[in-house]
């Protein structure tokens, strides 16, 4: 099995803790670079409109543990499919990426409940939440960054 290097790793760690977060943030990053790679709009929306979805559920009271059900499988599968989606974009080895970033994702579950327990004493919930979903989505901008034009466009 091919290992992958340094920056690959790097990279599967970041998406797999923006995962952890925020689910569909797994997959959405590398589709939103791929899409973004082949010049597609139509694509770029679909993965916002199931970002922005999960990012508005997020907030409402009766949303889920991440923690606690199949909250930490689903993130765990969403890291795993979105190092997947990021190795194959890259040309990296698939199955060793897909398993850092699957491995990293119950840790951004759990900073991400803490950090929002955390900010939750004496501020704004809904605040902190924002702050959570920031950081996740740069956790994710920077697993993609530099992602490769596809072939044929300047």
């Amino acid at each position: 099995m091919r290992v992958p290097t340094a920056s690959t790793t790097v990279r599967a760690i970041l998406l797999g803790l923006a995962a952890g977060s925020r689910s569909t943030l797994g997959a959405a990053a590398p589709l939103w670079a791929g899409a973004r790679a082949r010049g597609s709009v139509s694509g770029r929306c679909s993965v916002a409109l199931a970002v922005i979805g999960e990012l508005a559920v997020d907030k409402l009271p009766w949303a889920p543990s991440r923690l606690e059900g199949p909250g930490t499988a689903v993130r765990v599968l969403a890291g795993g499919l979105g190092g997947a989606l990021l190795a194959r974009g890259l040309g990296r080895p698939v199955l060793a990426t897909a398993g850092i970033a699957a491995a990293a994702a119950p840790l951004g579950a759990a900073a991400g409940l803490r950090w929002r327990s955390w900010w939750g004493t004496g501020r704004g919930a809904w605040a902190g939440a924002a702050l959570e979903d920031a950081a996740a989505v740069g956790l994710a901008r920077a697993a993609c960054s530099g992602w490769p034009r596809a072939r044929g466009r300047g």
